[in-house]
């Protein structure tokens, strides 16, 4: 007994103390150290000195950080990055997660502190917006715009390799991405299968930040941008409307309101696409997507996860003939709706 107390004790300080790992990579992030240490290996005192550093604590938080794999000390007593962090944590690397944590160090973290007041309202309690328009507010703001963005963009950009793959895009002849922000992942689609006629549907307010990526991607005039609500008027047609990470952020009414205005927009025998981090019971990724729809809850004005059954129901009520689904991979689901001929 007293053996499955001490083990069980360890089991619930290990997660209800896992804000503190959690922590060290953000602050890891906040600080710069990972960008510094892409210049080159260097020795605490010196590292200290490039970030603005107490003494105190600095040996063990590299020591800490090299313990979770994302520091490597040397021979020669320097500290470098691991593999992973030089990958995935050094900002202007295609593809880092730098911009997406550092987002979720200044918003998501805070928001989480208040889950326990989220529970009891059911209000958001994200700090960065108020009221209803949590896009329009964010969009008016260029700081929050480009956090926004830069999180998502982050979040779909390991998820454009399987998403050029896994469908049969050589059958279909134009595409509109419906939130697809500056078009990230329609340029890496189109780089894929030139052959497709794309469009990027949003907010009036991304359309600069839309033509300047497209220049700097080289792949102005390859794609277009149309500007508007999805929820209000009819939608550009298409042979295929695709809308990722973003199903997530509506209420139920509102997503089968979005699934119907979807489907008037697809062309007879096309097909709607939707992935997000749907959640599958039994699947690998159950529990890591329930912690998405709570973090949805407290970053949003309605959004909460939902299930591979809700969202299947949504489109054949719009009218869609038949659904299947396939893994994205990174927990998520692609979900495409078929459209009769």
């Amino acid at each position: 007994m007293a053996d499955d107390v001490t083990a069980h004790a360890g089991q619930v300080l290990g997660q209800a103390m896992a804000f503190q790992p959690a922590k060290l990579v953000l602050a890891g992030v906040r600080l710069g150290l990972f960008a510094t240490l892409s210049e080159g290996p260097l020795p605490e005192d010196r590292l200290r000195e490039r970030l603005g550093l107490h003494p105190r604590g600095c040996d063990h938080f590299l020591a800490a950080l090299a313990e979770l794999g994302f520091l490597e000390r040397r021979q020669d007593g320097t500290w470098a990055n691991s593999q992973v962090a030089a990958q995935l944590l050094v900002p202007g690397d295609p593809a880092s997660l730098s911009g997406f944590l550092q987002l979720a160090d200044r918003v998501m973290y805070p928001a989480w502190e208040r889950l326990a007041d989220g529970l009891r309202t059911g209000e958001p309690q994200a700090a960065t917006y108020s009221g209803e328009d949590m896009f329009d507010q964010l969009y008016d703001s260029e700081e929050k715009k480009d956090g926004l963005v830069g999180m998502a963009e982050d979040a779909s950009r390991p998820l454009i390799p399987a998403l050029t793959q896994v469908f049969d895009w050589a059958s279909y002849g134009s595409v509109l991405e419906l939130g697809g922000c500056r078009g990230n992942v329609l340029a890496g689609l189109v780089a894929a299968h030139p052959h497709l006629e794309a469009r990027v549907f949003d907010l009036p307010q991304l359309e600069g930040d839309f033509e300047a990526h497209m220049a700097t991607l080289g792949m102005t005039g390859k794609l277009g941008f149309h500007g508007g609500d999805f929820f209000a008027g009819p939608l550009p047609e298409a042979d295929v409307l695709m809308l990722g990470h973003a199903l997530v952020d509506w209420n139920d009414d509102q997503r089968a309101q979005l699934v119907k205005n979807a489907f008037a927009g697809v062309r007879p025998g096309g097909a709607f696409l939707v992935w997000d981090p749907v959640i599958v019971p039994e699947d690998e990724s159950y529990l890591r997507n329930l912690l998405r729809s709570l973090n949805l809850q407290l970053m949003t004005p309605h959004g909460k996860g939902y299930t591979l059954a809700q969202c299947a129901a949504w489109m054949r009520d719009a009218g869609f003939a038949s659904v299947e689904h396939r893994s994205l991979g990174h927990d998520v689901t692609l979900v495409i709706a078929h459209k009769s001929v």
